[in-house]
Parts: C-alpha cells; structure tokens; sequence
C-alpha cells in the first residue's frame, strides 16, 4: 500500500471511530469554516435514585444550512416535548448554542444536574433556562452562582469555566 493510501485509511478509520463515539464526536461543536456557527442537542435522563448527576442519553452537533433542522429532528419525541436550556458561547446568546432536553419531562423540584463536556466548560457564557424550570446553578473552579430564567453573561467568575450544572423549578 502506498504512503497516500496509508494516510487515507488512516484518516478514516480515525473519523469512523470518532463517528462511532458519542464522546468523541460530541465533544467540541465546532462548525466547519464558513458553516456558521454549529446546532447542538443535548438528551438527559432523570437523576436515577443514589446519584448525583443525569445521565446524558444523547449529544450531538450538527453544521451547515439546515443545521438546526437536522439538531431538531435528532431529539427523540418525548425529550423534544422539554427543552430544558439553551447554552451559548458568547455573552447575550451569541456563537455556537447548545439546547438540552430532559427524557423524565419538565422540571420539578429535583431538576436535573450534570457536567457539560470539557468543550462546553471552557465556553458556556449565557443561557435561557425554560421547561418548567426557573432556576439554574452553576459551579466552576473560580466559584458559582444562582441565576433564573433568562443569563445574558453567567460572569466573570462563570464565564468559559463551568463544570457543573443543576436546573430545576424553585
């Protein structure tokens, strides 16, 4: 086989497997250049009883025109009924956005609670919470806060360091 196939097979079997692994794949959306910022959905279940955070059952990142079409059409029905959250990049709901559904329904007293991905918790900046729920914390190693509905910057203390979440209705 020859240098250029070698690499060719290479590449692909690294993309396969990445394709293969929702943690891989799901780890950083990133939007191809000139695709516009990336479309992310996010799927977590109920906090089984003994644990401490949901268990995410589905995350992936869509690019391109239709993107946010295809995002949409990847939640399963019953999560799509409650969109929990949408995460964004930037101050005031800008860059790349993630929206977390919950498989258990809308928000109640127990919430849901989780820890974003090592992309997400070097740049979530702002976030609309809805779904039932009304309250969001967030913790991260400079610190953590309390906020409602609606986050146009989380601080500068939150800002692209947040390494834990919790949603719930308060």
């Amino acid at each position: 086989m020859n240098k250029s196939r070698t690499v060719l097979a290479l590449a692909t079997a690294a993309l396969v497997g990445a394709l293969a692994s929702p943690a891989v794949a799901a780890s950083a959306p990133v939007a191809a250049k000139g695709a516009g910022p990336a479309h992310c959905v996010l799927v977590l279940d109920e906090v089984k009883p003994g644990e401490s955070t949901s268990h995410v059952s589905l995350h992936q990142c869509f690019n391109g025109p239709d993107a946010s079409a295809r995002a949409a059409a990847a939640v399963p029905r019953a999560a799509a009924q409650t969109e929990l959250m949408t995460w964004a990049e930037h101050a005031d709901w800008g860059g790349q956005y993630t929206k977390v559904y919950g498989n258990a329904g809308p928000c109640d007293a127990a919430g849901y609670s989780f820890n974003p991905n090592s992309w997400w918790s070097t740049h979530l900046s702002s976030l609309l919470v809805d779904g039932g729920c009304t309250k969001a914390f967030l913790s991260g190693p400079r610190g953590n806060g309390t906020f409602g509905r609606s986050v146009s910057y989380v601080g500068d203390t939150l800002n692209d360091a947040v390494t834990y979440v919790k949603i719930w209705r308060g």
